[in-house]
């Protein structure tokens, strides 16, 4: 699905908010193993993927790669405190396939935000989305076992398992792999 049928599934976008959008969002392709973004850096785009996985990760105190989340089609991804707090970025964003983006850096999406009101509710919409996904990561880790956080993955986002590296998958459960392929073994559901 391309950008502009994801916005309209939304909320209606009128011809002129149309225009304004395909004009701002650029798309991109990219290969595998780029990175939108680095730790320490000011993140001035938000993106839109139309197809690829992106993987958003941080180096902790001990220097292991720690997966926050993984976004796939039809997703926005940013890092949402460097992006609309204008703080720098604490995470990594990396491609783990070949993308097809589209991108608008803050000037442009403020100028849509300030112009129509469809990016302003879509916005919103985003903004929502990145809560919840937090908010859904912080209660998993706190409640849930390694084997419940699998099941959650497995139901909300399936191709996941599928299309990441298993250090990544094991690292966003908050595991060892070996631990992820005792898990996988024993898999009844």
């Amino acid at each position: 699905m391309g950008i502009i049928p994801y916005f309209k599934n939304i909320t209606p976008i009128h011809a002129a908010a149309e225009t304004g959008i395909t004009s701002a969002f650029k798309r991109l392709e990219y290969p595998r193993k780029k990175l939108l973004c680095e730790q320490g850096q000011f993140v001035t785009h938000l993106y839109f993927i139309e197809s690829g996985l992106v993987r958003m990760f941080y180096i902790n105190k001990q220097g292991k790669d720690v997966t926050y989340g993984f976004y796939t089609e039809n997703q926005f991804v940013t890092v949402p405190e460097s992006f609309f707090g204008h703080t720098a970025s604490r995470y990594y964003l990396e491609l783990l396939e070949d993308s097809v983006l589209y991108a608008v850096n803050q000037k442009e999406h403020l100028r849509l935000a300030a112009d129509f009101q469809e990016v302003r509710i879509i916005e919103n919409h985003v903004l929502r989305e990145f809560l919840l996904k937090t908010s859904d990561r912080i209660v998993a880790l706190q409640f849930l076992s390694a084997e419940e956080r699998y099941r959650k993955l497995d139901e909300s986002q399936p191709s996941i398992l599928q299309r990441a590296p298993l250090g990544a998958i094991a690292s966003y459960l908050g595991i060892t792999q070996e631990t992820l392929s005792r898990i996988r073994a024993r898999r009844t559901w």
